[in-house]
């Protein structure tokens, strides 16, 4: 009688096609990985370098005919070498876990693949989750893993501060429209070349809430959910005012202490351009032989049978580092 295990001897289990499958599950990144900002780029090494290039649009004077040019003046740039940190999550399909056991909600006897399948669901939902967090942690101006240690600070990195704009949303009188377009100006100068094909703003909920019920804002709103809207919809997911798609982005995380830390920090939004080539998330490969020197890949799954075929062990990977190449295009708001 063969081995129930044997079934993990086929090719279908093998490195490539368990990557193909893991990288294959419906993608639950969050708002960051749904809206598209962020473009992926897979590198071959465990380190990327960005450039941080200051280059100038100073007028230049004119020269006497048959006279000496102007020597140009090259800013100098600066560039940082940063490591790709590595998330490995491991489990493990015993053979326990299959003897004698029902597949939920169906009378069939559970099997392996099926028992594989929902490792997998379960540990790329947590690989989704701390990429969203490091994307976030891009338009924070500091990137952070589960435990808090900073990956990357863009800021204090390349020596720039992030602009930030107080809305005074608590005062009635308060020309929500002009600090828009404060901004989105600053977000245009910071551009250098890039071109946005719009703007999206994502708002705690302290935020958001001050913000559609502002007097300047608050008849704006009731136009847009009466126009061609329901009045009974949840427009949370995108409100647009001043060419801006402002997103009421919910929820929490827990830290290693336990405590829930909010997605966007309390009274506060980040504008950003969409469109752009600006945002990026580099894969590193995995640190399996198959993968050495090979372009990065999102996710990356293998298994390995356990001694005395106990069952197999299961480890499935993301080695992400999310970047903005031009750090100041992000405009943090606030409330007050």
């Amino acid at each position: 009688m063969p081995n129930i295990l044997d079934v993990f001897n086929q090719d279908a289990f093998g490195v490539v096609a368990l990557t193909a499958a893991v990288n294959d599950i419906t993608a639950a990144y969050g708002v960051l990985g749904q809206l598209g900002i962020f473009i992926d780029e897979g590198i071959p090494t465990r380190a990327v370098a960005v450039d941080f290039d200051p280059i100038t649009n100073a007028l230049l004077p004119q020269s006497n005919w048959g006279g000496p040019g102007v020597a140009n003046k090259t800013a100098l740039g600066k560039t940082k070498s940063f490591a790709i940190p590595h998330f490995p999550v491991n489990d493990a399909v015993l053979a326990s876990d299959l003897q004698s056991r029902r597949r939920p909600g169906s009378d069939a006897v559970q099997d392996a693949q099926y028992a594989l399948a929902k490792k997998m669901i379960e540990i790329r939902t947590k690989l989704d989750q701390i990429l969203e967090w490091m994307r976030l942690g891009v338009l924070k101006g500091s990137i952070t893993d589960g435990a808090g240690t900073v990956i990357l600070n863009p800021y204090t990195d390349f020596g720039v501060a992030q602009d930030s704009t107080s809305f005074v949303l608590a005062t009635a009188t308060t020309d929500v429209s002009g600090k828009i377009a404060i901004v989105k100006r600053n977000i245009q100068k910071n551009l250098r070349g890039e071109i946005a094909t719009g703007y999206v703003a994502l708002c705690s909920d302290g935020f958001y809430d001050a913000f559609v019920s502002h007097a300047n804002v608050k008849s704006a709103f009731q136009y847009y959910i009466v126009n061609g809207q329901t009045l009974a919809g949840d427009y949370r997911d995108g409100f647009l005012f001043g060419n801006v798609l402002w997103i009421n982005y919910t929820g929490s995380v827990a830290d290693p202490a336990g405590t829930l830390q909010p997605m966007i920090d309390a009274n506060s939004a980040y504008v950003i351009p969409r469109g752009t080539s600006l945002f990026k998330t580099f894969f590193a490969p995995a640190d399996y032989m198959e993968t050495v020197n090979t372009l990065g890949q999102p996710f990356y799954a293998k298994q390995d049978r356990m001694k005395f075929d106990k069952g197999v062990e299961v480890e499935c990977q993301s080695n992400p580092l999310p970047i903005c190449l031009k750090p100041l295009v992000v405009q943090k708001v606030t409330v007050a």
